[in-house]
């Protein structure tokens, strides 16, 4: 994957926060918290994951199959032909991938916990 590490490290705290601080309710979209926090996580993705790699091995795709699947459906009606019941089925497969990933790349769990709770902290405040 070429998906840069700080990027995939985003990646990990808005899908932390997705699944986590956001009530059931907001994660359909209902509050304009979760619609934000879905937004905020599109678009980290957009742009991190230009070539859909990430997304496309979550879903056990290719990248072209899923930009081709993305000409013509939703990424959420993508979601649910391939098992995902909700976005935070996603997101939860999104955090498990992530968190592999950087594992690859040397980071250990403990570094993982100190990275989010360090953003968590600087958000909050």
């Amino acid at each position: 994957m070429k998906i840069a590490t700080r990027a995939l490290a985003t990646m990990l705290v808005i899908a932390m926060l997705a699944i986590s601080t956001v009530p059931v309710s907001a994660q359909a979209g209902d509050t304009t918290q979760g619609a934000h926090i879905d937004k905020k996580l599109e678009r980290v993705q957009q742009r991190h994951d230009r070539k859909g790699e990430l997304r496309a091995s979550i879903l056990g795709l290719t990248p072209d199959e899923l930009r081709s699947q993305l000409k013509t459906k939703s990424f959420k009606q993508i979601l649910k032909e391939h098992g995902f019941s909700s976005d935070q089925a996603y997101h939860q497969a999104l955090l498990g991938k992530v968190k592999d990933e950087l594992r690859r790349r040397g980071w250990d769990d403990k570094k993982i916990q100190q990275f989010i709770q360090k953003k968590l902290h600087r958000a909050e405040g």
